[in-house]
């Protein structure tokens, strides 16, 4: 006994059917199409400024991300930014955080005596280099391989400027770090552990003990 079906069913047979005949070209073009539509319909992070675009579907170039801080985030980092040293002139404090930062592994490291301002980076290699080249050779055979961590970059801006009251400075810190993907894509936030700035912090103090030798023009 044949089986009835309903319109619906049958006109979602022949859709099938009729696609099925289409030639492979332009099935795969319908279905790209398909994907990208759905893909635009997705909302964007309000955080997030796309710098770059590689493409979604077919990767023709990196993509760089910047990352802003929320409101909460910003009065986290308003709290773990700044240190006072009592008794320290800004010139032994440009020395003392130079010292630091040279002592986390950042390099080069500028001073700006005249803006009191000193600058840094660090860079690091986030995985082995026998796994990057194993990487490499199963994503040039296969291919479509998810991306990973591969390298960072993490950048020092740190001031000085007078305590508002008494002898003595404030220092201001503040790290950046980007991330670099397999695929050549690029992430860049604001560090907002406190841990690392209490490390700095620590010695920039150990610096101003130990009577750094002062900056030279």
């Amino acid at each position: 006994m044949a089986l009835s079906t309903s319109p619906y069913a049958r006109s979602k047979l022949f859709c099938y059917s009729l696609a099925s005949e289409w030639p492979v070209w332009l099935r795969v073009f319908v279905g790209v199409g398909v994907v990208a539509s759905l893909a635009a319909c997705s909302t964007p992070d309000p955080n997030q400024r796309v710098t770059g675009s590689g493409g979604t579907l077919v990767k023709y170039s990196s993509a760089q991300v910047s990352v802003d801080l929320t409101a909460t985030e910003r009065n986290a980092l308003a709290g773990m930014r700044d240190r006072s040293f009592v008794g320290a002139s800004s010139e032994r404090a440009l020395t003392a955080v130079a010292a630091a930062l040279k002592a986390s592994g950042y390099a080069p490291v500028t001073v700006e005596a005249d803006t009191a301002l000193v600058e840094g980076g660090r860079s690091e290699v986030l995985v082995q280099k026998w796994r990057e080249l194993v990487r490499g050779v199963l994503k040039a055979r296969l291919g479509g391989l998810p991306a990973k961590p591969d390298h960072q970059y993490t950048a020092a801006l740190v001031s000085v400027r007078p305590a508002v009251s008494g002898p003595g400075v404030i220092v201001r810190a503040r790290f950046d770090n980007t991330v670099w993907d397999s695929n050549g894509d690029a992430r860049t936030k604001t560090v907002l552990a406190r841990e690392d700035y209490d490390a700095f912090f620590t010695k920039v103090d150990a610096a101003l003990r130990g009577n750094a030798a002062p900056l030279r023009p």
